[in-house]
């Protein structure tokens, strides 16, 4: 199984985690998904990422080998990355997680995906 196809598989897991009420576990997943597709795209584009979580980072890489990035897209890497630490480490949430947050991060992960997708599109 590659980068992009566990990205898609975190997609799935954080709906299923919204429904569940799992909204601190779907922040983290969601995170996962937009990290691993964008790694996903690093590799096949040049054949390593950087060892980071930070998904500011890799768009930042992407946009050191050419490619555009939207700020929005910057935003919502920016909103989404903090949960990576966030979600999983007692203590660290801020006002706790919500159904609403949760939605937020799948909609930012969702948004980061189709971008990246974008990018792999222009290399067939």
């Amino acid at each position: 199984m590659n980068w992009i196809e566990k990205a898609r598989i975190f997609i799935e897991v954080c709906e299923e985690d919204i429904a569940k009420g799992r909204y601190w576990l779907a922040c983290f997943h969601a995170q996962q998904a937009a990290e691993l597709y964008l790694k996903g795209v690093l590799v096949k584009l040049v054949g390593s990422f950087p060892f980071t979580h930070s998904l500011v980072e890799l768009l930042e890489a992407l946009e050191n080998i050419g490619y555009k990035i939207p700020e929005k897209i910057y935003l919502y890497a920016s909103s989404l990355e903090g949960h990576y630490s966030r979600a999983r480490y007692p203590g660290l949430e801020i006002g706790g997680y919500s159904r609403h947050i949760a939605e937020r991060c799948l909609e930012h992960a969702k948004k980061i995906t189709f971008f990246a997708e974008k990018i792999l599109e222009g290399q067939s």
